[in-house]
């Protein structure tokens, strides 16, 4: 009796021990479940709303509304970057903002042609680093890059010159590579000067302005799929690590100045960490400190390209160091390599401060510039609208009159 009472006693302790572990996996699956579902529906939201922005533009931009159609497709995309979702945490967010982009671009592009200018800049254009990263072992591999010589060219850092900077110079002269290194050459012209001025007073060395070549070629507008932005393709955490500021009214990743700078500052800190390494100080900005350190562990080496060679980067990185140098090299002697270098010119501007939240567009009218020319030299307003309060904005530097005037009769908000 006491043993028969003992064996039901264990039984229903044993029932009650495996129902109460099996209720814990229902509760942390349905919990986990409920998280991933949240997950899913506030993506839905951000895709929808983005949507709705994008389908506004198109209608917009097929009415020749430009400047409507703009705001929208700038809002699209926008609407992915404010999001707490990170774009890279999720394939089905990330696949739509890449869709987005390029759908965009072709408008973009297709606008250039148009009578009345179209947008007159293309924002939020695909990053060209986008395309590199792509670039396969077997691909490059096509690249034959025997008959270069680069042994008569002077740099103000070191690094060591191999195999693969020799077939990213023969991509960017007589590869598929060509017309993206001509256009970025072209587009450099307005931000070389200033680049060179914040990297020399940044303790920099200034051949390493390129590297803007082969993250944005230029563009203060341009936007990798990972939701970098900008001239130096900042990521909005890193972005924020340098005093970048990011909110809907004003994003200062594709603020000219700003951004150089906190690039500048950026690429010393990683020197200092690697020792004045910069090839693994360059592999760093791309793929991160983190990685890199990590990489260096697993090898037992820090020099960069052992580390290329041991499949312990990332193949974007692999492809992104030997890219930087080889437009550094095509950059200090282009004739060499058949392209004309335009000369740089410093953007002449003055700057006023706006009292009061100002549309742009009845201030350009004022003003009597066009509201491209004044949102091309204020790159970092998101919508062509100044945040609310004061904020200081760039006019053309032959202006007399003052924006604050004119905003408080144009169209304050």
């Amino acid at each position: 009796m006491q043993k028969s009472f003992i064996v039901r006693i264990t039984s229903v302790l044993a029932v009650a021990v495996f129902l109460s572990s099996s209720m814990v996996s229902v509760f942390a699956f349905d919990g986990g479940q409920q998280a991933i579902d949240n997950k899913q529906a506030q993506i839905d939201q951000i895709i929808n709303s983005a949507e709705r922005h994008y389908v506004k533009g198109e209608e917009a931009y097929k009415g020749t509304q430009y400047d409507f159609a703009r705001n929208e497709f700038d809002q699209a995309v926008d609407t992915i970057f404010i999001a707490s979702i990170d774009v890279r945490s999720d394939d089905r967010l990330r696949i739509y903002y890449r869709q987005l982009v390029e759908k965009i671009n072709r408008y973009q592009i297709d606008s250039l042609d148009q009578k009345g200018g179209g947008f007159s800049e293309q924002r939020y254009e695909p990053s060209p680093l986008d395309k590199l990263a792509s670039l396969s072992e077997t691909e490059l591999d096509e690249v034959v890059a025997t008959d270069i010589d680069v042994s008569d060219t002077k740099f103000n850092f070191q690094f060591s010159t191999a195999y693969p900077v020799l077939q990213f110079i023969s991509y960017f002269t007589k590869g598929r590579g060509r017309a993206t290194m001509a256009a970025g050459l072209q587009r450099s012209v307005q931000y070389r000067e200033l680049a060179a001025r914040i990297f020399k007073e940044e303790g920099v060395p200034t051949d390493i302005i390129w590297l803007a070549q082969v993250e944005s070629s230029w563009n203060p507008y341009a936007s990798s799929w990972a939701g970098a932005k900008g001239i130096w393709q900042f990521m909005p955490a890193t972005g924020s690590r340098f005093g970048l500021a990011r909110n809907y009214w004003v994003d200062d990743r594709s603020h000219p100045e700003k951004s150089t700078r906190a690039a500048a500052q950026y690429l010393k800190w990683l020197a200092t960490r690697y020792k004045g390494d910069w090839s693994l100080a360059l592999a760093a900005y791309n793929t991160g400190e983190g990685n890199v350190d990590a990489a260096i562990a697993r090898s037992g080496s820090r020099d960069f390209w052992r580390l290329h060679s041991s499949g312990y980067m990332a193949q974007e990185t692999r492809n992104y160091v030997p890219a930087i140098l080889a437009v550094i090299t095509i950059a200090k002697n282009p004739a060499k390599y058949g392209f004309q270098m335009p000369p740089a010119f410093s953007s002449k501007y003055g700057t006023q401060t706006i009292a009061k939240q100002t549309d742009l567009r009845p201030l350009a009218k004022k003003l009597n510039v066009s509201y491209s020319a004044l949102l091309d030299l204020n790159p970092e307003l998101q919508h062509g609208v100044t945040p609310p309060g004061k904020h200081i904005i760039r006019v053309p530097a032959d202006l007399t009159p003052k924006p604050e005037k004119a905003a408080e009769s144009e169209g304050e908000k």
